[in-house]
């Protein structure tokens, strides 16, 4: 074993052993990590010692040296000094003993052979020091995930949808409202869900410019403004009509085109019109079948139906 490393017992059976740096084992031993009581493999005596009984391993300021081991057996001669009659023994450090190549700790003495204690087991393989291991995070370019491709790809067919919706239609009907006296009056335009080319949707904010007095007369400027389909010119299947972003009124293409042909019909004429061709959102009209009913319960009914549609529109 070499003078730079230390066998230590690790606590358990005598074969469990570990082999650390000398300057390591000062160090722990100074620091606390390693006790005195902690047996250490005494190449010198040939026997397992506590840390307390080994001073080199102790700091100076904790422990003194301990005294020189006297060896057992015969005492090797020491030639005398020419000077002096009495010989001089030396007082330095015990000669280290050499030991076999199999690394089994040895006594070599000139008296009666002692028998040397067992060799600790130093297991193969285990580890000398504690090391770190350190994690490298490899990163790879596997190119661009097809989901990113997906989103590309939606974002550029919203954006032409949009772009498409913009040019054909809501540029056409605010462009053609400007010519009226209802310039003021904010309107959006968009086919029916941005892709159905037989269906638009109209959007017209509550506004004060917006009055039941002339909500009639705006609604044909609204509707003759409107152009036919963009692909074919034809008038739409259903138009929607409403003052946010879902509609609230519908009534059939044609319909709507004849409304922007009532320019020279009176007030009476176009409000009569409008309510029997309204509906729902779902395509129900909003007039119930006349029935049972007196003409002064209708006319009733009507005007609360024109009322209720006139507020969504007037502010």
């Amino acid at each position: 074993m070499p003078d730079t490393r230390l066998i230590l017992h690790v606590k358990g059976t005598e074969q469990e052993t570990t082999v650390l740096p000398k300057q390591a084992v000062r160090t722990a031993i100074s620091q606390g990590q390693i006790t005195h009581s902690q047996l250490i493999w005494s190449v010198a005596d040939n026997a397992w010692k506590q840390v307390r009984e080994l001073p080199h391993l102790l700091p100076s300021q904790k422990l003194a040296p301990a005294p020189a081991r006297v060896p057992t057996g015969a005492l090797p001669k020491v030639a005398a000094a020419p000077v002096t009659p009495t010989p001089k023994v030396a007082t330095g450090p015990v000669p280290r003993i050499a030991q076999p190549a199999t690394g089994t700790p040895t006594a070599k003495n000139a008296g009666p052979t002692v028998k040397a204690a067992r060799t600790p087991a130093v297991k193969v393989g285990a580890p000398t020091e504690k090391t770190e291991k350190s994690f490298v995070v490899k990163e790879e370019n596997p190119g661009v995930h097809p989901l990113k491709w997906f989103c590309i790809f939606l974002g550029i067919v919203i954006f032409a949808l949009v772009a498409v919706n913009y040019f054909l239609v809501d540029r056409s009907v605010v462009s053609g409202l400007a010519q009226t006296p209802y310039s003021q009056v904010t309107a959006y335009a968009h086919l029916g869900a941005y892709v159905q080319p037989n269906v638009i949707v109209i959007h017209v904010p509550a506004s004060s410019q917006l009055t039941k007095a002339n909500l009639t007369d705006f609604l044909v400027s609204l509707a003759h403004s409107t152009p036919g389909t963009p692909f074919g010119g034809n008038p739409y299947s259903r138009v929607a009509l409403t003052s946010g972003w879902t509609a609230s009124y519908t009534l059939r293409g044609i319909d709507w085109k004849q409304l922007g042909d009532m320019a020279s019909e009176d007030e009476a004429q176009r409000k009569d019109f409008l309510l029997s061709v309204l509906t729902d959102p779902i395509g129900e009209p909003l007039m119930t079948p006349q029935g049972n009913k007196s003409e002064a319960a209708m006319q009733a009914e009507r005007e609360k139906i024109w009322d209720t549609f006139a507020a969504q529109f007037c502010r």
